[in-house]
């Protein structure tokens, strides 16, 4: 792992693979947690580079021990753009987080030079608020995306994502019996771990054939 700084907060880099994924974390979560460094480090055993980052009221969070909500999603959205901007990476990128950090991405990849984004758990709706819905723009979206989600997911289960008629380019990509962070329920096959690295696998290989092939030699 290489830190470096961009913007206004330290980066942590992984891997040296064909790649670049910017990769955000969930809204409770920093870039230190388990699930996050789990995530950067079988990403960089593929052909990914990694760059792990955090938002401004997440580093405030660290800093003084103190836990806050996330700042308006505007604010993440344009940090999330400064971040990409300072950073300048060439060649092909794809952008992406953990729940929150993925939804700030699908907001945001319209606006960048990324082929794409990806969310390990969308945040589909709040928690026992599935009248709030987050998915307007991913219906008028033109950038692909690929989400990875458990079916028991209380953020967007799979009777209700099938329900919100995702259009073809965005792939819900669905693990049995898993929850919001790919956690496993009783009946569940999967552990966490093995969830994220079939993600990574499923991510890489959709990396290479459905953006990069058309665009890019990698």
């Amino acid at each position: 792992m290489m830190i470096t700084q961009a913007t206004h907060t330290k980066v942590q880099k992984y891997g040296t693979g064909a790649i670049n994924v910017v990769f955000a974390h969930g809204s409770g979560i920093g870039m230190n947690h388990e699930f996050m460094q789990a995530v950067a480090s079988k990403m960089s055993a593929k052909d990914f580079t990694v760059y792990l980052f955090e938002f401004g009221y997440m580093q405030q969070m660290q800093t003084s021990g103190i836990r806050r909500p996330p700042t308006a999603v505007s604010k993440l959205q344009l940090e999330f753009i400064a971040l990409l901007e300072s950073l300048a990476l060439s060649g092909p990128l794809i952008i992406g987080g953990k729940s929150l950090g993925g939804r700030v991405a699908s907001l945001i990849v319209e606006q960048t030079h990324a082929l794409g984004w990806f969310a390990l758990g969308y945040p589909f709706h709040p928690q026992r608020k599935p009248e709030t819905l987050r998915v307007a723009h991913l219906l008028t979206s033109q950038k692909p995306g690929i989400v990875f989600q458990g079916t028991r997911d209380a953020l967007g289960s799979y009777d209700e994502v099938l329900s919100y008629q995702m259009p073809k380019h965005i792939n819900v990509h669905w693990f049995d019996h898993l929850d919001h962070s790919l956690k496993p329920f009783k009946d569940a096959e999967l552990s966490q771990i093995q969830a994220i690295e079939h993600s990574v696998l499923e991510l890489e290989k959709w990396a290479k054939h459905t953006l990069i092939s058309t665009k890019f030699s990698v």
